[in-house]
């Protein structure tokens, strides 16, 4: 039965509701044992001794510490770095020091992971405490503990994005508003967390890697680079991911580690961390301080901005807190025209757990005090906020405009339309910006964001379509899946392209082994990159089909064409062959093309460094407490371009998790640490996100316009619900409780915006929250 007779909406769904999905840790091989970590419990100590008889004569299998590795002194392979940035990767397993609460120190193995635990539980580490560094501000510090001696001052990177002449141009203007925003650190917490399962044959010095992550041939690079292992008798696979979010988008320590393991025993090793460990050593990310100035003129025009950004990257270099901070910096001027520009940038070395991108990456970060200070500069001209973004948007005659960005080169928003955009979201939503008092003495008000959301980063993804002699088709893609609807999407593009039914097509993705080379699922690329390399080689083999055709039924393949599986005349004839005829007819006279079997085709699909940009405009209406500081929200819209859409109910599903996941962060995630460095939210019942219960139903509108990048006409959605939440909660906010022409509190810009903040918030403004 297919997805629609079922009444599914997704092809995958069946499969996963049956509970017939295969994740990490549903992989039970012979003889498998378990891995467990022993992992610091300061945040910043020096290591005296490390002790692991009592574990080894308790009967664990191995007890494994930095001495024992022959790979220590190398690092995890990471492509690309930006020029500013002092390398400092962490050790495999911490050798002399620890600098942060969860760095792993040694790997214990047993035959079952409650062994390993209680194994890890008997290794004696002595540690000679040192003074932490808990925050950005303690870090840049004159006199702070430094992290690392490559890090002077505690930085690990620092540069400026700049465009034009900020200085002179916010010296002119005649008006200027600024504020410092504070975005707390959060992490991506998916259901699934980390793990692996390692099986080396020692044999045939091959190895394969079941792991939950979300890019298997970066996975799959570092573990033939460090284990010195030919990358071609590595194998990843990554069936089924419970939810990534950026967190999975690099490799990490442990599945080396694991790797390792099953090597040195010649058996397979399982790791699978639990929930305190995803939140103390899987990447966290946001953790930003930004102060944004804004130069403008009497009609609200920008003519300046200028900003510091302080990132708070943790212990150690992971690409993450640099990544974050380009695109935050890059993003700096949102979709608006501000000819100058200059943003300075730091990330801050502290003893904490490293960042990594999650869900926007630097995105939503520079949305929330851009979008918060354009509310401001309409307020103190007494002009609406939309007419102040009107005024501002990149308009069509604009386009193509440039945008330079350090971490994908100079790009530019080639198509759009944002001011009809924002127009449909306002009369869509009926935004306006009067203040009411409900029933319950709560006031009520609206707040307006849009968010600029680049997609298809990193050029390259791969793909292969094959065909059999019944008309199968079957698709290998260089993706991974982790919720997105792939197998849904990627059936329907070959499909449509090569005009067979989409019952008729399967789909294979997430493994090393079928493609040569592959990107994974990150950076809202799935579609733009991942769609568009199947639909390449759908094309391609469509034509040689029709070559084939042309030559078994002497005609010309132009006058042909390919419907349903078959092979008709264009005129509408059909003929006696059909896609598994001209499989049959071609296969067996072993007939080559290119260096491929004669049916199938490859496809290597190349964005040419050009971003594809989409822009969302929410609109949001909550209702505050003035005695509390609670609010709620009542109502929320969302009007999106996505583009083509392939599958509408993906793009709103997308969109909707998504804003739901920026709902949590503008009022409830975040990862807190105390004055030595010891995390707080260990655990569920701390580090809070929304549920059904805190989430209004969000409406969906879309505009399509569509772009040139790419031949589906497709713009990514996997993160422009979440990019301009936290403003359009925090506009409706302000705008409910402070006076127009007031400064708004330091707390008001703070997020989460817990209700305490808003009770902070409504006692500073005093009588104001109640007029």
């Amino acid at each position: 039965m297919t997805a629609r007779e079922t009444g599914l909406l997704r092809v995958e769904d069946r499969r996963l509701l049956a509970g017939q999905g295969r994740f990490v840790g549903d992989i039970h091989l012979d003889r498998m044992v378990h891995a467990a970590f022993v992992r610091s419990p300061h945040a910043h100590a020096e290591i005296e001794a490390i002790d692991t008889r009592a574990a080894k004569d308790a009967g664990a299998l191995a007890v494994v510490t930095a001495t024992d590795l022959p790979f220590i002194g190398e690092t995890l392979f990471i492509p690309r770095w930006h020029a500013s940035v002092r390398k400092v990767l962490p050790k495999f397993l911490a050798t002399d020091r620890v600098r942060y609460v969860g760095e792993p120190v040694a790997m214990v193995l047993a035959p079952d992971r409650y062994l390993a635990e209680d194994f890890a539980g008997l290794v004696e580490v002595r540690y000679r405490p040192i003074a932490p560094v808990v925050s950005a501000t303690a870090a840049l510090a004159p006199g702070a503990p430094q992290i690392h001696p490559e890090w002077p001052g505690n930085i690990g990177a620092a540069f400026t994005h700049a465009l034009g002449d900020a200085d002179t141009a916010m010296a002119a203007a005649p008006h200027r508003i600024k504020h410092t925003f504070h975005f707390g650190r959060q992490t991506g917490l998916p259901l699934e967390t980390r793990g692996c399962v390692a099986d080396f044959d020692s044999g045939r010095n091959a190895l394969t890697v079941w792991i939950s992550t979300q890019v298997h041939y970066a996975v799959r690079q570092n573990l033939a680079m460090l284990l010195g292992i030919p990358e071609h008798d590595v194998r990843v696979i990554a069936d089924d991911v419970g939810g990534g979010f950026g967190a999975k988008s690099r490799p990490y320590l442990e599945e080396i580690l694991v790797a390792h393991a099953s090597r040195m025993l010649r058996r397979p090793v399982s790791w699978i961390e639990d929930r305190l460990e995803s939140l103390q050593a899987t990447t966290h990310s946001r953790a930003t301080d930004t102060t944004l100035e804004i130069g403008y003129d009497d009609d609200g025009r920008f003519l300046a901005l200028k900003g510091r950004i302080v990132i708070d990257s943790g212990a150690y270099s992971f690409t993450g807190g640099i990544i974050t901070a380009e695109v935050a910096a890059s993003h700096a001027a949102g979709p608006y025209k501000i000819p100058n520009i200059a943003i300075e940038v730091v990330c801050a070395g502290t003893n904490k757990t490293p960042l990594a991108p999650y869900r926007g990456s630097g995105q939503p970060e520079a949305a929330f005090p851009l979008e918060c200070l354009v509310d401001l500069v309409a307020g103190s001209l007494d002009i609406s906020a939309t007419d102040v973004r009107l005024r501002n948007l990149v308009m069509a005659a604009d386009l193509p405009h440039p945008i330079a960005s350090s971490y994908a080169g100079t790009t530019s928003i080639e198509s759009g339309d944002f001011p009809a955009m924002l127009k449909r979201a306002v009369a869509a939503s009926g935004y306006h910006e009067r203040v009411e008092t409900d029933a319950a003495g709560r006031r009520c008000a609206w707040g307006l964001a849009v968010g600029l959301e680049s997609t298809g980063f990193l050029n390259y993804e791969s793909a292969r379509v094959q065909a059999d002699a019944r008309g199968n088709v079957l698709v290998y893609s260089g993706l991974t899946s982790h919720g997105q609807g792939h197998a849904t999407t990627l059936t329907r593009v070959c499909a449509q392209a090569l005009g067979v039914d989409e019952e008729r097509v399967s789909l294979r993705l997430g493994d090393t082994q079928l493609l040569p080379f592959g990107r994974g699922t990150f950076a809202s690329r799935g579609t733009v990159v991942g769609a568009n390399a199947v639909h390449g080689a759908a094309v391609r083999l469509r034509e040689r089909a029709l070559v084939y055709a042309g030559q078994l039924l002497q005609c010309d393949p132009a006058a042909l064409t390919i419907k349903g599986g078959r092979i008709l005349r264009i005129r509408g004839d059909a003929t006696p062959l059909g896609l598994g005829d001209i499989a049959r007819a071609v296969q067996p006279y072993g007939q080559f093309h290119d260096g491929a079997m004669a049916f199938e085709e490859t496809f290597l699909f190349d964005t040419k460094n050009k971003l594809t940009f989409a822009l969302s405009v929410h609109a949001a209406r909550l209702a505050v407490d003035p005695r509390t500081g609670e609010w709620h929200l009542l109502d929320y819209l969302v009007v999106h371009d996505a583009g083509v859409m392939l599958d509408e109910k993906l793009v709103e599903g997308q969109i909707i998790g998504a804003v739901v996941d920026g709902i949590g962060g503008a009022m409830l995630s975040e990862i807190v640490y105390d004055d030595q460095g010891q995390l707080l939210t260990g655990s569920l019942a701390d580090y809070m996100v929304a549920t059904a219960a805190e989430a209004p139903r969000v409406r969906l509108d879309h505009i399509s316009t569509l772009p040139t990048t790419n031949p589906l006409r497709v713009r990514g959605v996997g993160e422009g619900g979440i990019i301009p939440v936290a403003p359009a909660i925090v506009n409706a906010i302000r705008r409910a409780l402070v006076p127009a022409g007031a400064v708004p509190p330091a707390a008001l810009f703070k997020l989460p915006l817990t209700p305490e903040a808003v009770l902070e918030t409504i006692q500073a403004v005093g009588h104001g929250a109640a007029r």
